[in-house]
């Protein structure tokens, strides 16, 4: 197959839409939220067996039931719940809260044809792992590449380097401001700036690969923790000021830039959302010409075009002194990405 590509972000940056056209391509699989579904058990483990990947597909995370139990639902899950449903909110299988669904209305068979494969493995890295399940899902609908993407990837990218040497990568970035506004209406963003603040508070640097939710070694168990005690009412009483979904965002684009750089000539292909939603014919064909050029495709391109829907700036409603701190928290990543 064609070497690996991520589509990789800060998550609310414009990647849910370009992932959407993707899967517009007759030739190319669209892999949507795969990681981010997994947690903190993203990057975890050396060699294991089928069946503990089956398990880990199979398993919700913590967080992700205690959001959907307690109807606390974000824009990526896709799975249809309801009395016709196989699963309930809290026992729906990672793997089928966004990615298969994004694949098809079948997505329950697709799991359990995709499950018999998985459990019949043998011991194996990670790497070959995932690389089997994405190669089987892009045989399984006829397709010559897959295309990975998952909200809040990019501090995934010195993992991806590591697992797939051969990756490469497209960023797609957003004004900070617009990217804070849009994390602070979201759920799980929301959990993650509260729990990043308290490390922060207490002087853990949580960007640090030790501390990395889907790399670190004590991310499973803090996650266990943090929602054993999770209450929904608690959460919707929390405030959380908007200038810290700023700074969050500035540490995940400076983070994420200095590890893009770090990859060889040629591998990273930068995308500016403003850019494809105004320019949408010239920035997908940039895109598809850096996945390869044999996947130009008129018809796609007309298709994909047309899911690019220009909006206002949100930032530009706030009142002046709003504005002014948002400014500031975001100023880091504002000036390393361009933005005036």
């Amino acid at each position: 197959m064609t070497a690996p590509v991520f589509i990789v972000g800060t998550g609310r940056c414009g990647s849910t839409m370009l992932s959407n056209m993707v899967r517009e391509h007759p030739d190319i699989l669209s892999v949507s939220e795969f990681f981010t579904s997994l947690t903190s058990r993203a990057f975890r483990g050396r060699n294991p067996p089928g069946e503990t990947i089956f398990r880990r597909l199979n398993t919700l995370s913590p967080g992700g039931r205690a959001l959907l139990t307690n109807g606390l639902v974000v824009d990526e899950f896709l799975y249809p719940l309801g009395p016709e449903a196989r699963y309930g909110a809290g026992e729906v299988p990672a793997i089928l809260c966004t990615t298969l669904p994004h694949l098809t209305a079948d997505h329950e068979r697709l799991w359990d044809d995709l499950s018999a494969a998985l459990r019949a493995r043998g011991r194996a890295s990670l790497a070959m792992h995932y690389r089997f399940i994405f190669e089987w899902l892009a045989e399984r609908f006829g397709k010559q590449v897959w295309i990975e993407r998952s909200g809040l990837s990019l501090p995934f990218v010195p993992m991806f380097m590591k697992l797939f040497p051969d990756a490469r990568f497209v960023h797609i970035y957003r004004d900070g401001r617009d990217t804070a506004i849009s994390m602070s209406r979201h759920h799980y963003f929301r959990l993650r700036v509260q729990s990043e603040e308290l490390l922060l508070a207490f002087g853990i640097d949580p960007g640090r690969p030790f501390n990395l939710l889907g790399a670190s070694p004590w991310g499973p168990f803090s996650e266990w923790l943090r929602f054993r005690v999770f209450t929904a009412e608690r959460y919707r009483r929390t405030q959380i000021a908007l200038p810290a979904f700023g700074r969050f965002w500035s540490r995940v684009i400076v983070r994420g830039a200095a590890a893009l750089d770090a990859a060889p000539p040629g591998r990273v292909l930068s995308m500016r959302y403003e850019t494809l939603l105004q320019e949408p014919a010239r920035e997908l064909q940039r895109f598809i010409r850096f996945v390869g050029p044999e996947y130009e495709n008129g018809r796609w391109l007309e298709a994909a075009r047309a899911l690019a829907r220009p909006q206002a700036p949100r930032w530009t409603r706030l009142d002046a002194n709003d504005r002014a701190q948002l400014a500031a928290a975001c100023a880091p990543g504002q000036t390393l990405m361009g933005y005036d």
